[in-house]
């Protein structure tokens, strides 16, 4: 499972498709097909799962925030604030390659969680432009989703705003 959250913070920002395309704030993205979408007025929720199994994964795409010109700091800040008040983290994110596309730098991390004794992977990647910033935060408890997270990633946008 470990080099899954590796590719998916790999391939965050890429080409956009035409199926479905949605716009929350400053992101274009495609929802995965058969996921539940929830919207608020500052995020985005796709959920799936299979009670059955008792696998699930949570995307949430939040709505974009003051933040300073440094994406490492943004990032700290997001999972002291964000994953933390979350879930219960039971290590420091293991960090990826920043990478940057569109005039966004994107820092990505993961870690184990437990949460009302479900147990699972937390997923951060925090996008930087000038002194804005976009979270996206992932929990889930299976691989079994990859595909759908994968094309989630490769088919959001952000916009410029530099």
């Amino acid at each position: 499972m470990k080099h899954f959250f590796l590719f998916i913070a790999l391939t965050l920002l890429g080409t956009i498709t035409f199926a479905q395309v949605q716009t929350f704030d400053l992101t274009t993205f495609t929802p995965p097909k058969g996921w539940v979408k929830k919207a608020t007025a500052s995020a985005v929720q796709l959920t799936k799962s299979d009670d059955a199994k008792g696998t699930y994964c949570l995307i949430t795409l939040y709505k974009s925030i003051p933040g300073t010109n440094n994406s490492k700091d943004n990032f700290d800040m997001a999972w002291k604030t964000l994953v933390k008040e979350m879930v219960t983290v039971t290590a420091a994110p293991t960090m990826q390659p920043a990478s940057s596309e569109n005039g966004w730098e994107a820092q990505s991390g993961y870690a184990p969680f437990e949460s009302d004794g479900n147990k699972g992977i937390a997923l951060l990647v925090t996008s930087t432009s000038g002194q804005k910033m976009v979270n996206i935060i992932i929990l889930t408890n299976t691989d079994v989703y990859q595909q759908s997270m994968t094309d989630f990633w490769s088919q959001s946008v952000l916009k410029n705003r530099q």
